[in-house]
């Protein structure tokens, strides 16, 4: 059997591969890197789009050139991919990171020294075997010459294993990010639809599948076993199905995320400044007595104003209405009331939305949006897990008591 056709048909398809996420890696790179709002959030993200670009141009500037055999040129751009790997899982945790900073408390500078000892190590690898690549693959009698052959061998696995190290790092680090980033949007927001980062969720379940199967593939060539799903043909098919769908991912959602966590746009106040956590602030600000009178106001203004019915209501907008500073607000909520942001709103949605459901003839969905949910789904989500029953079982549970009482004739 003639295997020389499927081969050739291999590397066209990893040059095509390699051009087109090149493209689409500048391009996007290109975008976050431009001048704009939220450009600080952006910038990890636009590294990591700089860096897979540089890492991608290898194999096009191969196949223009033809210089047989490699060039400097071809091993040192083929080698840039170990530097240039090892800094993407942390340029991708950074942008994470910066889209779910919480703009009201204290600004908590990342730990330079311990995120970048990797990359620091890549490159000391990077330019030890540039030095070096001369004696690579040639045979020789010189035991100096064997030794650092082998040196730069191993400092080639070192660093091909810190970052298959780094990769399950970074995603858990992402996870915790995205659980902390999850519960303090309910402490500000009463409706947290669009602000969730359910993509990124995805994109790290992504990259942890793809990781383990990449390291699969390696073990399975170190020890010999030619299942074609880890080596040959099948490998590099799902390979490159991969690195399209990830890259898609990243592409068409970070590029358009904005920060989860903004206080409202306007003048530079007090209470637009990031400050102290509410707990602590409070402690050494606030009085009981003081908090109570704010807690009272809070359900005073809710219930005569029906805040809860904007479905855009935010912890910013509540502290406005009722006079207050923000932290001592959020303060009220948590120690007086016993509820944060979000599920104190949902309580009176809920309340009301129960109301609706027995004195009118109002679609669900009608009611839905009446009571301040952004989506039916949410709206029944809410619902069951504060009454027990579905709103229509709700409605028809009611339904069936009134229809069974007993008519008095007086």
């Amino acid at each position: 059997m003639d295997y020389t056709s499927g081969t050739s048909d291999i590397e066209h398809w990893r040059l095509a591969l390699a051009v087109g996420l090149l493209m689409v890696s500048a391009f996007c790179a290109h975008l976050l890197l431009l001048p704009g709002p939220h450009r600080r959030a952006r910038l990890p993200l636009g590294l990591f789009f700089l860096s897979n670009a540089l890492r991608l141009v290898a194999l096009p500037v191969e196949h223009l050139t033809l210089s047989t055999p490699a060039s400097l040129l071809h091993i040192t751009l083929d080698l840039a991919e170990v530097p240039l790997s090892t800094v993407q899982p942390f340029l991708l945790w950074l942008y994470v990171r910066r889209l779910t900073e919480d703009p009201t408390r204290p600004h908590d500078p990342v730990k330079s020294g311990w995120h970048l000892t990797p990359v620091i190590f890549a490159i000391f690898v990077y330019l030890f075997v540039l030095t070096q690549q001369a004696t690579l693959g040639v045979p020789s009698l010189d035991a100096y010459a064997l030794a650092l052959q082998g040196t730069t061998v191993a400092l080639l696995w070192c660093v091909t294993l810190v970052f298959y190290a780094l990769v399950p790092i970074y995603a858990v680090l992402t996870v915790r990010l995205l659980l902390s980033y999850k519960t303090r949007l309910k402490d500000l927001y009463a409706s947290t639809e669009g602000r969730e980062l359910r993509w990124i969720w995805c994109l790290t379940a992504a990259v942890a599948f793809f990781w383990a199967f990449n390291l699969a593939s390696i073990l399975a060539e170190a020890f010999g076993d030619f299942d074609w799903t880890t080596t040959g043909a099948g490998s590099f098919y799902f390979g490159a199905f991969a690195q399209i769908a990830l890259l898609w991912i990243i592409a068409v959602w970070g590029i358009r995320q904005k920060p989860g966590m903004s206080p409202p746009r306007g003048p530079v106040t007090e209470d637009t400044e990031p400050v102290q956590d509410f707990k602590k602030y409070g402690r050494s600000g606030l009085d009981h007595a003081r908090l109570a009178r704010i807690a009272a106001k809070i359900e005073q203004t809710m219930a005569r104003d029906k805040l809860y019915q904007n479905p855009d209501l935010s912890l910013w907008d509540l502290s406005e209405k009722i006079g207050a500073k923000r932290h001592y607000v959020s303060q009220a909520l948590n120690d007086k009331i016993g509820h944060s942001f979000f599920d104190y709103v949902n309580t009176f949605r809920i309340d009301d939305a129960k109301r609706q459901l027995l004195s009118t003839e109002s679609s669900i969905l009608a009611i839905t949006y009446d009571v301040g949910f952004n989506s039916r789904s949410v709206f029944y989500r809410a619902f069951k897990q504060e009454v027990g029953m579905t709103p229509s079982q709700f409605r028809q549970g009611a339904s069936v008591e009134n229809t069974a009482k007993p008519i008095c004739n007086t």
